[in-house]
């Protein structure tokens, strides 16, 4: 269970550098160490994804076996909802 929780929260962080990628995308590039551009750049464009699913399956293979979950609810539904924006981000808004 508390794997469960280090995970999720890990996710949400990196679900936050998420947003924080996009806004950079949008805009200019305002951080100037590189160091730390890349650090955010690789945990929320390319880790959140892959470590959002992972803990929206656990989330899921918790709730089939109809075991608590050990999280607060509204980080399951903002770490699905974040999982939804980044499937769409990354697969629709592709082409």
């Amino acid at each position: 269970m508390r794997t469960v929780a280090f995970l999720s929260r890990f996710a949400l962080i990196c679900n936050f550098l998420f947003v924080f990628c996009l806004v950079m995308q949008r805009t200019h590039d305002f951080i100037q160490s590189d160091a730390i551009s890349g650090t955010i750049l690789a945990l929320g464009w390319i880790m959140a994804p892959f470590v959002n699913l992972i803990v929206c399956v656990l989330y899921g293979v918790r709730l089939l076996g109809r075991k608590p979950l050990g999280v607060r609810p509204w980080l399951v539904m903002l770490n699905f909802l974040f999982l939804l924006a980044q499937v769409f981000t990354h697969f629709i808004l592709v082409s």
